[in-house]
């Protein structure tokens, strides 16, 4: 990849990342931090296992946790494509808050609408409808979420790159339990990933997740860590 198009990319992620981090006045802020594995490995053919789990520390890191477990099966149905589906348990336990316990059947798409050949940029499309649902609560909150990702190669590929993701995620109804139709929030990542074994890799760097609550919204800043496995 020539340093022409190296910095064109990483340009083209530096501003995707001051549109969607950029802030009104208006907001709450917290300072959070999120660990998450993920892990996936063949089946059969074009079937695939998937497996994340996910630790969050909240309210400026002082006591407040959520905790994920996502697994899943999927299927490529293109070299660069695939379809999941899967069920996500979803605990919260916010600092001087109630503790909720949320079920969250998802499906999913995933493809790559530009692909410029072997150690150029690539762009990734990922659109998952989730389905929530909260213990004790009556209603089901049906969410859209819509994401893109840029992977740009800096050196050698399948080496160090740089990785940025914007993704949208939109409430399609109202529930009792406080799910308003609209926009939710939005979430900004930056950051890099390279290998740390053999069918491993580390993403750690910056998310912006900005949460539409009505009066001032909350804006979480995290450090995020990802490690990426393949079995």
């Amino acid at each position: 990849m020539s340093s022409r198009r190296s910095r064109q990319s990483l340009a083209c992620m530096a501003s995707i990342a001051t549109l969607f981090a950029a802030q009104p006045a208006l907001a709450e802020d917290d300072i959070q931090g999120w660990a998450a594995v993920t892990a996936s490995g063949a089946v059969r053919g074009d079937l695939f296992v998937w497996l994340e789990g996910q630790a969050r520390f909240t309210d400026d890191l002082g006591g407040g946790t959520q905790f994920l477990l996502r697994p899943a099966i999927g299927a490529r149905i293109a070299r660069d494509a695939h379809v999941v589906a899967g069920y996500a348990y979803v605990r919260t336990d916010p600092r001087g808050g109630t503790l909720t316990n949320e079920h969250r059947p998802w499906q999913q798409v995933q493809f790559a609408p530009v692909r410029l050949g072997s150690g150029a940029p690539l762009v990734i499309s990922r659109t998952r409808l989730e389905q929530r649902m909260v213990e004790g609560r009556d209603g089901t909150g049906w969410r859209l979420r819509q994401m893109v990702r840029l992977q740009v190669p800096i050196g050698q590929p399948g080496g160090l790159q740089a990785v940025a993701t914007t993704e949208g995620f939109f409430n399609l109804n109202n529930t009792r339990w406080g799910v308003r139709d609209g926009v939710d929030q939005w979430r900004t990542f930056v950051g890099i990933g390279f290998p740390v074994m053999p069918g491993a890799r580390l993403e750690p760097g910056y998310l912006n997740q900005r949460v539409n609550r009505p009066g001032a919204d909350r804006v979480n800043h995290i450090l995020s860590a990802t490690l990426f496995v393949r079995m």
